[in-house]
Order: C-alpha cells, then sequence, then structure tokens
C-alpha cells in the first residue's frame, strides 16, 4: 500500500503517512501537494522563502497547513538546506527557527532530530528525497533532505547514527521515503553515477538503469533504500513512496520538469504534547 495517501478533508492538499499517523496518534507526519492554481500561480502553495517567492505569501501558506494539522504557527522549524549532510538536534528553544525568514533558519543544515513535543520538523522539496524518521522506542523524530549529493555523503547513514547515539535501537527504527523524483524522470550521467557507485559499489539495476551514450536512469528513492539498509534498519521498517513528482504536476513540485519555476513542498514530522489538539 501506498504509505503517503492524500488528505481528503484537509483545507490544505497534503499527503499524510498515514500508518505512522494511525499508529502513533500524537504524531504528524507527511508532505504538502499543490493543486491547480500553483501551476500558474508558483507562489501558490510554496513553502520555502529561499527561492525568491513573496515571503508574505509563503508564511501566509506555512499558516494555512499548520491550522490543518491543528498545530501552532511557531512550532514550525527548518534549516538551510545545502545539499549537505549536517544534522542538527531540536529543542525547545530553537523550535521557529527558520518561520520568518530563511536567514534565522538552521544554518548549514539538512538534517533535523527532535524528541520534543511540539515542535515541528520541516523541509523543502521539489524532487530531491525527504526521509522521515521515528523511533517508537524512545521518541526521537527526524527528517532529512536527500539529493543525489546528500545521499552519496550519507545523510540517511547519519541520521541513523544520530539516532543510535542517543538511545534508538536500529532495528526498531521506523523510515519513511516521501514522493520525490522517480527513476522514470531522472536522467544522469558519470558526474552523478561515479560517486553514486563509489558510495554504493553494489548497486543494482533497480538503483541505476543504462540508457545509452553514457547516461543512467537514477532512482534516487531505492538509492537510498539500499544504503539505509547497510547501516543496520530492518527492510520491513522502511517504506517507499510510489509517487513521481515529476509525473504528477497536479500534485507536486518539480524542478526538474518545470525547468526551475516551481515552488517548493515541505515534508514535515512532529509531535502533539496533548493528544485532544487538531
Amino acid at each position: 500500500m501506498e504509505p503517503f495517501q492524500l488528505s481528503q478533508h484537509s483545507s490544505v492538499p497534503r499527503f499524510s503517512l498515514l500508518p505512522w499517523e494511525q499508529e502513533f496518534p500524537r504524531l504528524r507526519a507527511g508532505i504538502s501537494a499543490r493543486d491547480s492554481e500553483s501551476i500558474q500561480d508558483p507562489n501558490h502553495c510554496n513553502y520555502a522563502m529561499h527561492i525568491g517567492n513573496d515571503p508574505t505569501k509563503v508564511l501566509d501558506n506555512r499558516k494555512m497547513l499548520m491550522e490543518s494539522l491543528g498545530i501552532p504557527l511557531p512550532f514550525w522549524t527548518c534549516g538551510e538546506q545545502v545539499h549537505g549532510t549536517q544534522i542538527q538536534e531540536v529543542t525547545t528553544e530553537e523550535r521557529g527557527r527558520g518561520l520568518y525568514g530563511a536567514s534565522s533558519a538552521i544554518p548549514a543544515t539538512d538534517g533535523l532530530i527532535t524528541m520534543a513535543d511540539d515542535v515541528l520538523l520541516t523541509s523543502f522539496y521539489a524532487d530531491c528525497v525527504p526521509l522521515l524518521f521515528y523511533s517508537p522506542d524512545t521518541g526521537w523524530m527526524g527528517v532529512a533532505h536527500a539529493g543525489w549529493r546528500g545521499t552519496v555523503g550519507g545523510i540517511g547513514p547519519n541520521m541513523v547514527k544520530a539516532f543510535h547515539d542517543r538511545g534508538a535501537d536500529r532495528q526498531k527504527l521506523r523510515i519513511a521515503i516521501a514522493p520525490s523524483i522517480g527513476s522514470c524522470c531522472y536522467e544522469v550521467d558519470e558526474h552523478v553515477t561515479i560517486p553514486m557507485l563509489q558510495a554504493l559499489p553494489d548497486a543494482d539495476g533497480a538503483v541505476l538503469q543504462a540508457t545509452g551514450d553514457g547516461k543512467f536512469r537514477l532512482d534516487l528513492k531505492e538509492a537510498n533504500r539500499q544504503i539505509l539498509l547497510h547501516s543496520g534498519v530492518l527492510e520491513e521498517h522502511i517504506m517507499v513512496s510510489k509517487w513521481c513528482t515529476s509525473c504528477h504536476p497536479t500534485h507536486f513540485h518539480s524542478h526538474r520538469r518545470d525547468q526551475g519555476h516551481t515552488g517548493r513542498m515541505v515534508a514535515y514530522i512532529g509531535r502533539r504534547k496533548d493528544e485532544s489538539i487538531g
């Protein structure tokens, strides 16, 4: 079953990570979507302030999403994504970083983790792979941004280590690989394939498929899944979305499909302190 389900009763388009939200009722986890209006207006359903769009409109979009999740706006927290592998622990003191502008975001950070209630960790996407993490035995949560550079750099295993260092059992750790560009729409050359094969020497045909002239179709979600398996996570605890962001313009922004003229979805995870709220 596709783990990310379109929320039919939400006033804001979003895909909820249904298996986690059903199993852990205080958890909010998923990724935003877009609608037909955003195809004409990149400001609509855009949640990132670093791409030059109207910051007032972006803040309005964030507010509407938070209202649909039943979470107060000041709990929104994000990092400055640089396609790296830096991970930052977020406490209630860091809550709200990046809410009102990119300059206040946690600097040079592509992975966020927290065990604090009433903190919403957020990260932005328009084809790259969102990785969501939850540790049922410790309560730690996390989100990571995995483009191809972050993938080969080890952002996934770095996140697993960060959880393990804080007492989480690797074999109990849950991971969800959210909607991102699929191999159907992602062709790369040796600039990407060489570092990918260095990071994943045993990559099989599910990761890279030759198309001729030194080009390959890359399944970045599958690459992350295989790399995460090498870090000690159980296969049955990794869920992978089948959605391709490039193939579905009705639901997703796509940097590659729209040649950069697009907004950003936001992947999010947080836990409410009071289950009765939201």
